[in-house]
């Protein structure tokens, strides 16, 4: 259902369009700024003037939710730092939901970047998926290999250009 006419005062709508600040910087190939216009279905869980947050249709756990910028950003490496905090704080009150109301037992942040980190949608989004004992998600650092110190120093200089 369309986010317009929400319990925000920056949700209405005028001629069955948003007329909140959704509109203010979309790519109209990417799917979620049209769920963000309101141009697709989605369920929604939280909405304010920055982000929106909704279930994801194809969810890990009970409870997945995505949230998103309403402004478009490719990824982490292009999103304005605003948009960021807002996003990040966001997703910190989903998952306090998802504790409080549907008594998860933890929660896992997941946020991937282009082709290689995984990334399907260049949309910036955030994962929050609420975990529960004996859910079907895997640790993707499974039996990591502790690193030499001289190969994290190595690395580091090359993290601080020197």
């Amino acid at each position: 259902p369309c986010r317009g006419g929400g319990p925000l005062p920056s949700c209405g709508r005028e001629a069955g369009r948003p007329t909140c600040s959704v509109r203010a910087v979309v790519a109209p190939t990417c799917v979620f700024c049209r769920i963000g216009a309101g141009d697709e279905p989605v369920v929604v869980v939280r909405d304010d003037a920055a982000t929106l947050a909704f279930m994801d249709v194809a969810p890990a756990t009970e409870g997945h939710v995505l949230v998103i910028p309403k402004r478009h950003s490719r990824n982490l490496l292009d999103i304005e730092p605003a948009d960021l905090s807002a996003v990040a704080l966001a997703a910190q009150e989903v998952a306090r939901w998802q504790r409080e109301r549907l008594g998860c037992a933890g929660v896992t942040v997941y946020q991937a970047n282009e082709p290689a980190g995984f990334q399907t949608v260049f949309h910036f989004h955030m994962h929050v998926v609420p975990r529960y004992p004996g859910d079907a998600i895997v640790n993707a650092w499974r039996d990591p290999k502790r690193a030499e110190q001289d190969e994290l120093e190595r690395v580091a200089r090359r993290l601080r250009g020197i």
